[in-house]
């Protein structure tokens, strides 16, 4: 039956179970470390959940029937994609796994990796540019656009090795992205409260848009899914539909954090003015 051939059509691919395994056991031995010391401040109980929320979802992604269906079904891939470009990114930056993974080394391997990433060190100044909010986002933007060209698109349908790359952009791309609003050690952000939300919205737009596109236009624009064997029913015009209709959809997530950041926003700005009015009172006082 279909749905049963789609249910168990999960992929037991080793170097993904094995890589998310190591990101998963480094950061449970760093956080074990930092609980030892007394640290658990750093990391608290629903950090660590979200980083493991994180780690599974680029399991859900790339070894789930989502990838199994992704070469037949562009709504699925849709999904797949706004998984590892999208949710992934933000709930491992929310786990704060910077910290964690450092206490993983013993002492004198700790000491020399701060050295690498000092301030005046090269790769301190070429992750400081990146992590700019304006670089960040313009490469965010690009790197959607870019992969859901038809050129680029049905590229990424090909080769394995290709299809691969397309996922580790979107990962990085996405990790960048996020990192200005969620610093990845639990500490200060590159984007203050005022800006962030513009900033969120602004990938909410581009999502809407080409989301919008795949709706709107009366003709398929992938050749991935006019050679495919349909499945389900589903016309390739219906399935580039339905998967700018997810795309659409994934936009929550940025307008939701938009409105996080904007809330927090206001009560910063509250909490600033009610300081500056109680140093007045006091000054006033005789």
């Amino acid at each position: 039956m279909p749905l049963i051939a789609f249910v168990t059509s999960w992929s037991l691919n080793w170097p993904i179970l094995v890589g998310l395994a190591l990101y998963a056991g480094l950061y449970a031995v760093g956080r074990a470390r930092l609980h030892a010391r007394g640290q658990t401040v750093h990391i608290p109980t629903w950090r660590a959940w979200c980083y493991g929320c994180g780690l599974a979802t680029i399991g859900l992604a790339l070894l789930s029937p989502l990838a199994a269906y992704s070469g037949l079904l562009f709504f699925m891939h849709m999904i797949e994609h706004m998984l590892i470009l999208v949710v992934a990114p933000l709930l491992l930056l929310l786990g704060a796994p910077l910290l964690p993974v450092l206490w993983v080394f013993p002492r004198n391997v700790r000491r020399e990796l701060a050295l690498l990433f000092a301030p005046r060190s090269p790769l301190h100044r070429i992750f400081h540019v990146l992590t700019t909010p304006a670089v960040a986002l313009i490469v965010y933007l690009l790197v959607v656009a870019v992969w859901h060209l038809p050129v680029m698109y049905d590229a990424a349908q090909g080769p394995a090795i290709i299809h691969d790359l397309e996922h580790l952009i979107f990962l990085g791309a996405g990790l960048l992205y996020w990192w200005p609003v969620v610093h990845p050690t639990g500490g200060r952000r590159r984007l203050g409260f005022e800006l962030a939300p513009l900033y969120l919205l602004a990938a909410a737009a581009e999502g809407g848009v080409i989301g919008g596109v795949f709706v709107e236009i009366n003709r398929p624009l992938y050749e991935t899914y006019l050679q495919a064997h349909r499945i389900w029913g589903i016309s390739p015009l219906l399935d580039q539909e339905l998967g700018g209709l997810i795309m659409m959809t994934g936009d929550v997530i940025y307008i939701t954090a938009a409105f996080v950041t904007f809330i927090k926003y206001i009560n910063q700005d509250e909490r600033t003015v009610r300081a500056k009015e109680a140093a007045a009172f006091e000054e006033g006082q005789p």
